[in-house]
């Protein structure tokens, strides 16, 4: 390596470790708000660096990956609970459902492929699909399926999770004919991948079990328990869940369950997203 691409290495290094704390959150106890959550700003990249292929170390990648999608992913779950709560709030609410409540509901369903019904019974569906998953869980996946970050469809493509579309609407994976039955899809930004990652997990029915394991208080946000629920994720089936678990445990990745995004405050009213407005109009 040129010492001029070892300089600005160094220096995308640098800047990259600013934006999230120490990898072991007990050394940061001073910097943990009142819940005993650990705070990170977001910095939302809209694609791999450019200097983040050449590094060269296995534990540094893996750092920097982990440094540069958890604040995304956060977002992507703060999305998620504005809308929760709003859907909460009108869960509480009994008797007649205003319009505006009503309509919120008949547009979520639509985004997150509720059957249309009864505003209480899609909002009670809703309920079920529209929650989070835990950072360790969908760091596991993105480090899985993009082979921490090296992956031709995670550089070229922002596709760290390995989702498919239809054939010949995006990256044809390697040694299969351009003709055969799926792509890998492209994404314009690795944000806009975690997000439509986790609408996959929220909406097709492969996932049914996991939601269904989260709606259980016990289980609720256990990311060994929630892995249970991925077996249709990959065709190797129990085995790619134990895989998810190993990259959970031998990475600590459960360390970063007590991490959100400093200055994010929980929000009373939520509006639809651009993002899901998209995936409505997509579906």
């Amino acid at each position: 390596m040129k010492r001029r691409d070892v300089c600005l290495l160094t220096i995308f290094l640098t800047l990259l470790s600013a934006f999230l704390p120490d990898a072991i959150p007990g050394s940061l106890a001073d910097r943990a708000d009142e819940a005993g959550c650990f705070l990170v700003d977001y910095a939302g990249a809209e694609t791999f660096p450019e200097e983040f292929s050449r590094i060269d170390d296995p534990a540094q990648r893996k750092q920097v990956l982990i440094n540069l999608l958890l604040p995304m992913v956060l977002k992507a779950n703060e999305d998620i609970i504005a809308q929760r709560l709003e859907l909460q709030r009108i869960k509480k609410h009994h008797g007649h459902l205003a319009y505006t409540d009503r309509r919120f509901i008949e547009d979520l369903a639509q985004a997150y492929r509720v059957e249309k019904g009864s505003p209480r019974d899609m909002l009670d569906e809703l309920l079920v699909r529209v929650d989070v998953l835990p950072a360790s869980l969908v760091l596991a996946q993105a480090a899985l399926e993009s082979g921490w970050g090296t992956s031709r469809f995670a550089r070229q493509g922002n596709n760290v999770f390995g989702l498919r579309g239809p054939g010949g609407q995006g990256m044809t994976p390697g040694g299969r004919d351009p003709a055969c039955g799926f792509s890998l899809s492209t994404f314009g930004t690795l944000q806009e991948c975690i997000s439509y990652y986790l609408w996959t997990i929220n909406t097709h029915g492969e996932y049914e079990r996991l939601r269904k394991l989260r709606t259980r208080e016990h289980t609720r946000y256990d990311p060994f328990l929630l892995a249970r629920g991925l077996d249709g994720y990959s065709e190797s089936g129990p085995a790619y869940v134990h895989k998810v678990l190993g990259m959970i445990r031998e990475n600590n990745l459960r360390e970063y369950d007590s991490y959100r995004l400093r200055g994010i405050k929980d929000q009373r009213t939520a509006r639809i997203s651009l993002i899901v407005s998209r995936l409505a109009g997509a579906s």
